[in-house]
């Protein structure tokens, strides 16, 4: 549940950094959008790899983590193709800010909780 709690703070972070940097509600909203479906999927990626035993066989680790990738790489196809379909109403740079700003730290949470 932790992650869930620090993607909703980085979503209020990216949400406020996009509208301080570019003085528009548009991308602040892009931001909190982006921000909230990045913390979705990285919940599900954590919930696809903590089914998977410690002393699992590699296949159903490789399994697990590719099925993560697979969510994350999801979003980055609804991040290209919201902003390319409606530019207007969710500007790139406000998805970029707030999908990778959302989801790189954390992918860096996981990495020091799955140790």
């Amino acid at each position: 549940m932790r992650p869930v709690w620090v993607g909703m703070g980085l979503t209020a972070v990216a949400g406020i950094a996009a509208f301080l940097l570019y003085l528009s509600p548009t991308v602040a909203v892009t931001a909190v959008v982006f921000g909230l479906l990045a913390t979705r999927l990285q919940y599900m990626a954590t919930k696809f790899a903590a089914k998977v035993p410690k002393e699992a066989p590699f296949a159903e680790f490789a399994k697990a983590q590719g099925m993560g990738m697979g969510v994350r790489f999801l979003g980055v196809v609804v991040l290209a193709v919201v902003c390319t379909v409606w530019p207007e109403y969710f500007p790139p740079i406000g998805a970029a800010i707030g999908y990778l700003g959302v989801l790189i730290p954390l992918l860096f949470l996981e990495t020091r909780t799955a140790r």
